[in-house]
Order: structure tokens, then C-alpha cells, then sequence
């Protein structure tokens, strides 16, 4: 049986279309900083938001009604960039747009919400790893993460037109 890694190439977008290329190590990571650049900034516009727009009190010594509000409207918008934009579209976040990337499954085409679902669920799993998976961009044929090797995606070079 083959492994994850190695199991069905990637197939041409189109007729007489070249196999799409694996992104690297440093343009994933750049658009992951983007991508968590963008995550961050809604933290602190939902945290506003909450605190200082609805006049909400943060009790610190426990957990109360904001910080649940605060969690769940955190956890829905990061599975909503991230799954949401990577099943859609281009099968990209904005991140991955600005450096010309896309998420693809094995058949090279943008993966469903089902597919990228686990593959934002599956992030956890490199997280826990203390981004042991992320390195696995570096040793892979197809450069996958850890994530990737679970949900069965690649990140491929797009360089199309952002939007």
C-alpha cells in the first residue's frame, strides 16, 4: 500500500495542463503569517466589539457569558476564512491568494467543505505537535503539513489573479 504521501499524484487541471506544482516551505509560511495576521486582527475587533461596543464585563475570575460569546464567535469566523475560502472559489484564503496559492485534493481540484473542514480540525493536530507537522513541508514529495497529509490536500502554486 502506498503511503499518504505518495498516493495518487496530482492530475492536470485540464486537458494537456501540467500537473500543478507543490508551494514551498517559505511561501506557505508567508501566507500563513497573513492568514494569521487576518485571524488576530478579528480577535481584537470581536474582543472590542463585545467589551467596549456592548458594554460587557470580562470577569476575570471565572469564565462568564463574554468569554463564551468571544470563543464561539472566534472559533465560527476562523472555520468560516479558513474551510469556508479553501472549498470555494479558488480554493483559497487571503493569505494563500496574495502568494499564489490554492488548496487542492488529490484529483487537483478545490476541495469540498468536507474536505477542508478536516483540514482546518486537522491543524490542531500539527499545532500539538509543537509545528513538528509544519516541517513536514520539508521532507514531503508533495511538500504536505501534517493536515494536509490528513484531509488529503496539497497546497499548489495559482498564480492567477488573487481575487
Amino acid at each position: 500500500m502506498a503511503s499518504p504521501d505518495t498516493a495518487g499524484d496530482l492530475l492536470p487541471a485540464g486537458r494537456g495542463a501540467a500537473p500543478p506544482v507543490p508551494a514551498g516551505f517559505l511561501r506557505r509560511s508567508l501566507a500563513a503569517a497573513i492568514d494569521a495576521a487576518v485571524l488576530i486582527a478579528f480577535l481584537f475587533a470581536d474582543y472590542y466589539l463585545l467589551v467596549a461596543g456592548l458594554g460587557w464585563q470580562v470577569d476575570r475570575v471565572s469564565a462568564g457569558p463574554v468569554d463564551y460569546v468571544f470563543i464561539l464567535t472566534a472559533a465560527v469566523f476562523a472555520w468560516l476564512y479558513c474551510a469556508g475560502a479553501e472549498s470555494s472559489g479558488r480554493g483559497r484564503t487571503l493569505g494563500k491568494a496574495l502568494l499564489g496559492l490554492a488548496v487542492r485534493d488529490r484529483d487537483g481540484q478545490v476541495p469540498g467543505l468536507g474536505r477542508a473542514s478536516l483540514r482546518f480540525v486537522a491543524r490542531f493536530a500539527t499545532l500539538a505537535t509543537a509545528l513538528v507537522g509544519w516541517f513536514a513541508i520539508l521532507v514531503t514529495k508533495r511538500r504536505q503539513a501534517l493536515h494536509d497529509l490528513i484531509a488529503g490536500t496539497v497546497v499548489v502554486v495559482d498564480d492567477r489573479a488573487p481575487v
